[in-house]
């Protein structure tokens, strides 16, 4: 059943980092979809799974607090399943805020599909690169004045 889980969320995020690659600069895509709707919906499941698990006696706050204590807490595959979906809503409403800041600074095709790629798979390192290529960008907007 975990397994499903993980299953279902993961399409859906694909789903909507698909269109956010198809459409960055469609607001009903950037600003709606991949921003509200969809990272809505996955922090739902999200905090029902966590809920769940938490009713059901989880881990304390003291063991959350240490590696040891998340490894533990990981080896349970719900709670494994409700971690990578917290990555995914976090990564995908990163991932809207670079696609509408791109669409809107000009920032070429190609940089920003790596962007949004890397920040669907890597999270933090898209993000940074997005961020280097906003600044490269301000950049050449400072020197063509």
């Amino acid at each position: 059943m975990a397994e499903q889980f993980f299953r279902i969320t993961n399409t859906v995020a694909l789903l909507g980092w698909i269109a956010l690659l198809a459409f960055p600069g469609n607001k009903r895509v950037s600003g709606l979809l991949c921003a509200v709707l969809l990272p809505g919906a996955l922090a739902a499941a999200y905090a029902a799974v966590i809920g769940w698990k938490l009713a059901a006696g989880g881990p304390s706050p003291d063991e959350l607090g240490s590696i040891a204590g998340l490894r533990k807490a990981f080896t349970d595959d719900w709670v494994f399943a409700a971690a990578w979906t917290h990555y995914l809503v976090f990564d995908m409403v990163v991932g809207a805020w670079i696609a509408r800041d791109a669409v809107r600074l000009r920032i070429p095709w190609p940089v920003r599909s790596v962007c949004l790629v890397l920040t669907f798979l890597l999270g933090p390192i898209g993000f940074l690169l997005h961020l280097v290529a906003r600044a490269i960008k301000a950049r050449q907007v400072t020197v063509d004045d």
